[in-house]
This record gives C-alpha cells, structure tokens and sequence, in this order.
C-alpha cells in the first residue's frame, strides 16, 4: 500500500464495508420486549473471575439482570418470557473496542453485522462527527438497534495537504488546544490522535485533553516516544503503537536511531504528499523492518511494559488487522520484505502474554468491516489465545476490560444482578476452545432478545 496515513487505508476499508454491508446482509430485529425474562437452566460464566456455574437461570427485569439462581429453585414468575437454554452458555456481551462505523447509511447497517457477531458494545475511533453523533444518540434512545457506542468523531492529524471527514487537520498547537475544546463541546468521548502528527501538536493535545477532563488514545506517530506517550497520559495505544511499531521501537536497544529513521520518514511522507507524489514506505520494508526485529531488547521491553502498567497506559492490538497489512498488495514488497513482516508480527504477538503478565490493561478489537473474513471479533480472540492468553483472559478483553477501560464496570462488563442485560447465549463452551464464541444462539441487548435471521458463518484463523 503505498499510502502511509493509516486513516487513508481506513477510508479504502470503509469503502469496502460500503459495498458488503449492502449485498449480503439481512436485518436483525429486537423482538417485542418482555417486561420479564428468564434464561433457564444455562451455564454462567460470568467473566468477573468466578468459576463458570452450571445449571442456573437468570431472571432479568426491565432491561437489567435481576437473579441468578440454580435453575432447581428458581420459580417462573407470572408473565415471563422463557428461554430454555439447557446444554448453553452465557457470556456478556462483547464489546469490538477498535471499530470505523463511517458515514450514517453505512454505519447503520454496520450496526446489525456487529449484532449477529453478538457485539453489545463498540468504540468508534474515527468517523464524521455528525454522522456517529447521530449514530450513537439513535441507538441510546432505540431508534436504531445497535450496540452501545462511545466515540471519538474525527481523528485529530497535523498539517496535511487535503482534508476528509474522518479526520480534522490542525496546522499548530494552538488550533489543536481549540480543536480538543470544541470536540469536547460536541460531546465526543475521548479524543483520538494518528500518525500524522507532530509533536508539538500531540503534546498540546495530550495535555488540553488532561486539563479537559476528557481521555486521549491512539497510535504512537513516529515523532513521539512510547515513554513520553504514556508519560502524558494516552489512555490506549491502538494496534501496539501503529504503522510506526512505536511499541516494538520502545523495546529496542536502538531506539534513538530508530526514532530518528521515523521522524525523517514522516518529514519525507509530508513532503510527497504535498507534491502529490507517492509516499515512501520504508516503514513497511526490510531495512527498517529488520533492524526492529533484531535489536529487541528483552529488559527494555520490560521496562516499558512496567512503564505502561505504572501509568495505566492500556493496549488495543488489533492483531487481526496487523495481519492484512501486507496481504493488501504484495506484489509491491519483495520476498525480504515479507520474511521481516512475519518477523515482526511474531514478535508483536509475544508481547502480548508479556503485558498479561504484568497487568497491563488489554481491549479486543478488529479495526476491520464487520463479518470481515479472517477479521471479526472472533478471530482477534483466538489471535489472542494463541497469542499465550487463556480462554478466559482473552474473552476478558471483549467484556471486562473494556467495562473497566471505560468507567462503566458497575453497569457493564460480566453477568452479575444489576448489570445492563447484554448478554450472548453460546451452543460450546468458549473456555474449552475460544472459536466458540462465534456459536451465537441469542442476543440479549439491553434486556430485549435479538432476532437473528441468518447463522454467523465462523472464519476462525
């Protein structure tokens, strides 16, 4: 791909949804809601670090779970609904923590692909401000069905020679302290920053964003460090720092040299784009691919990770989408090239368990078009297990940790009384094998049972 702005290759992805979305996809549909449902005799794993429970049921009561009882002792109360859910399991409902909905029409279809996935939960981190505004505001008031959203609106880049609606183009620190109030003032609820960024402008963003109350996440741009990006207090770095390898580039024993290459790069992209010429990919290639590999330094990773978890700086992997970045157009890589990305990859993936370990916090998502082949939420669990999580650290990263992630642990996140009813029924048992939560019986958003025309197809990697 010869295009470096990670948000432009979102734009050619969201062109895709576009034209996916409106062919093969039937609509879901909330079935009339009980004021009463139960949920008899299914096995519970709850996701807040009990052992999974066998044979209960689950009264919930205006859209909230009320009781949880053995199955042998629960009465059915006058007028509910039942489901019988014998030899099932139920989950909370998954959260896609790194999701494009694009423009409305587009992103109200998308809205009913992520249901079938038995997603309940989405964080929008770059789409046209008015557009997700409405989006999340329709699903709040159940306008549309859809999953819960939190949102960004637009990216915030530096100086670009062209504008989209995706992201914001700021020319200076001070029209990026503007852009951060006036975000705010729309309602966003986080503000997210990418590559393009320099660091004068990143750092005025990071702390407008502190002195307004609001989070900021995103990549790490090749012009800041992984240390002073936690330091500022980014709340998550997406895709383990971006197309920069900001985090990989942090473990290494030649981090200044390397950090140098990234921001002569980035001055380099700038220029071309101006020219309107094509951008260089160094990035992408074996000469800077190889040097990051090969100088890994297991204390500095370490250190790092420490860093991250002292500043509560969390990780959105994406580990799916990190997959496809050279699958887009291999021709225009050589053989090298590729040897390096699979190099690379492999070692992203062995932070993973690394971070685990050290508590830093981890959040599931795809950054690809729902139902994406290869690329549902799915797929980045599993990426996740073999990664060297547990089935239930993994399943965690779609439910707890993105309750936790948001301040909304006391409504959201695990299967206990007087959490939000958002729940998926499951025919296996994802803790014995974690493709499992792609055998969706039901959808539970908000109390309500979703309809679900068609069976999810699973793609597992």
């Amino acid at each position: 791909m010869q295009i470096f702005v990670w948000v432009l290759m979102k734009l050619r992805t969201l062109g895709t949804i576009a034209i996916t979305v409106l062919t093969p996809l039937a609509s879901y549909a909330q079935q009339p809601p009980a004021k009463t449902l139960l949920i008899r005799d299914v096995a519970v794993i709850d996701c807040a670090g009990h052992p999974p429970l066998s044979g209960m049921s689950i009264l919930i009561s205006d859209g909230r779970i009320a009781t949880i009882a053995s199955a042998s002792e629960m009465k059915v109360p006058p007028n509910a609904r039942v489901l019988e859910a014998h030899g099932k399991y139920l989950i909370p409902g998954l959260w896609n923590m790194h999701v494009h909905l694009g423009a409305f029409d587009e992103g109200k279809r998308a809205l009913s692909e992520y249901l079938g996935e038995g997603i309940t939960g989405l964080r929008d981190m770059g789409s046209p401000l008015d557009d997700v505004v409405r989006l999340r505001r329709e699903t709040d008031d159940g306008t549309i069905l859809g999953p819960h959203l939190v949102i960004a609106g637009p990216i915030i880049q530096g100086p670009l020679p062209f504008q989209m609606p995706m992201f914001i183009s700021v020319k200076d620190a001070a029209a990026a302290r503007r852009t951060v109030q006036e975000l705010k003032r729309r309602g966003v609820d986080f503000i997210k920053v990418q590559d393009a960024i320099p660091h004068d402008i990143y750092v005025a963003v990071g702390k407008e964003a502190r002195l307004n109350h609001i989070s900021f996440v995103g990549h790490i741009p090749p012009t800041v460090l992984p240390e002073e990006a936690s330091d500022l207090g980014q709340h998550s770095i997406e895709h383990l720092g971006g197309r920069f390898w900001g985090v990989l580039v942090g473990a290494s024993s030649r981090e200044s040299e390397l950090h140098a290459q990234e921001v002569d790069m980035y001055h380099k992209i700038l220029s071309a784009l101006v020219q309107k010429e094509a951008p260089t990919t160094e990035n992408m290639r074996s000469r800077f691919t190889r040097v990051v590999v090969e100088s890994y330094d297991a204390e500095k990773a370490a250190a790092l990770i420490a860093l991250f978890r002292k500043n509560n700086t969390w990780q959105c992997p994406t580990l799916a989408v990190l997959h496809t970045l050279w699958s887009d157009d291999e021709t225009q890589y050589t053989s090298e090239d590729l040897i390096w990305a699979d190099g690379l990859l492999r070692k992203l993936t062995e932070l993973i368990p690394l971070m685990q370990k050290a508590g830093v916090g981890l959040l599931a998502g795809t950054d690809l078009a729902p139902g994406a082949k290869n690329g549902t939420i799915h797929d980045e669990l599993a990426l996740m297990v073999d990664a060297g999580l547990t089935p239930m650290q993994a399943l965690q990263t779609a439910t707890y940790n993105p309750a936790l992630f948001l301040g909304k642990l006391n409504t959201l996140g695990t299967v206990e009384p007087g959490k939000l009813a958002d729940l998926v029924l499951l025919d296996g048992n994802p803790l014995d094998d974690i493709h499992n939560t792609a055998r969706i019986s039901t959808v539970i958003l908000r109390g309500a049972v979703i309809s679900r025309p068609v069976k999810l197809n699973p793609n597992p990697l």
